[in-house]
């Protein structure tokens, strides 16, 4: 990756991805770029002067004088921060997503660890030695991926909705058009396909299994995309079984107005548990592949070896740094939750 200097004439600098040049060299005429996403990955709107000392009309100067990216084209890397656009001009607030670390999700606090994320236990001799030192089922900052961990401790959780504390508490869902045009509806989930995979932490409505999610698309990089919206993925999405704190909670629905105010079970929507407008919630399950469960291979391939103190009482273990990204279709928002996959060794 480099910067281009664009100090001078606009530079527009296009390179096709492995994918695009794959379809490229079919030769057979069906190479069309349909879409496109643009981004802001590299531009700091700090910089933005509101009382510039040459006039106003330099107040985007040192913006529009920093380096841009080249092109490239590693998925994992680029186009992080796509833009969007918005056709309500009037809107105050706009949704995020945010990563719920209440009750058993809080995140590790080691400093060696995957800051603001999570420990990811991939067989069960790990999660036997992390709760025997630990003296709990589920231990903070861990998450248990092994065939069988109980649905509290695999879940990863997130919330959206707008969480500022000049409107009142409510539901998305329940507003106007302009507040539920930004309620998320879908989801967009990437993992390292050789590492991990989507469970759901309640069975299907339907079925009444528990059957592991298929991803939508897998790419050269073993990038796992998989999908999920209100029609198609319900189970996973709140308020559903394996809500927080073991609460029943049932399948989506619109709240009616006589409980438009009612808070959804510990959400991290609202700065003070009465404001704010809250979306929808997405539930996942974490499962570790045969890949990592039964073979070292991509652990001395991918990771290494580190020491984890746990009470007092360290322990070797094999890890791989990985993360998980979670994007709304609807608002293009995107948060990234790092995770250290953990084998123990001694």
């Amino acid at each position: 990756m480099a910067y281009l200097d664009n100090s001078g004439d606009i530079i527009l600098d296009a390179v096709l991805t492995d994918e695009g040049r794959r379809r490229l060299a079919l030769g057979n005429g069906s190479f069309n770029i349909a879409k496109f996403a643009l981004a802001d990955d590299e531009i700091d709107y700090s910089l933005y002067d509101k009382t510039p000392s040459s006039g106003s009309a330099y107040s985007d100067l040192r913006i529009l004088q920093l380096p841009i990216f080249e092109a490239f084209t590693n998925n994992l890397s680029s186009v992080k921060s796509k833009l969007i656009t918005y056709a309500d001009t009037t809107l105050l607030y706009l949704p995020v997503i945010k990563l719920n670390t209440k009750n058993n999700n809080a995140t590790t606090t080691d400093a060696d660890g995957p800051v603001g994320g999570y420990y990811v236990s991939v067989d069960s001799s790990t999660t036997q030695r992390i709760d025997r030192l630990d003296g709990q089922a589920t231990a903070t900052g861990y998450r248990f991926a092994q065939p069988g961990a109980a649905t509290n401790e695999m879940s990863i959780i997130v919330d959206q909705g707008i969480d500022n504390s000049a409107v009142n508490l409510a539901y998305l869902a329940n507003g106007n058009n302009q507040q539920s045009m930004l309620l998320e509806r879908a989801y967009m989930v990437e993992l390292d396909n050789r590492l991990l995979s989507i469970m759901p932490t309640a069975p299907d409505p339907h079925t009444n299994l528990v059957t592991a999610a298929r991803p939508s698309f897998i790419d050269d990089d073993n990038i796992a995309s998989y999908f999920f919206g209100f029609n198609e993925g319900s189970n996973y999405f709140a308020r559903q079984p394996g809500g927080l704190n073991g609460v029943a909670e049932p399948a989506f629905r619109y709240v009616d107005t006589q409980n438009a105010g009612r808070q959804m079970v510990n959400s991290m929507i609202g700065p003070t548990n009465t404001t704010g407008l809250q979306g929808s919630r997405l539930v996942l399950g974490l499962q570790s592949q045969l890949s990592v469960q039964q073979s070292d291979d991509l652990f001395t391939t991918l990771g290494g070896s580190t020491s984890i103190t746990i009470n007092g009482e360290a322990s070797t273990f094999k890890f791989i740094n990985t993360s998980l990204r979670i994007t709304g279709f609807n608002t293009g928002y995107r948060i990234e939750i790092p995770l250290k996959l953990l084998k123990y060794s001694a």
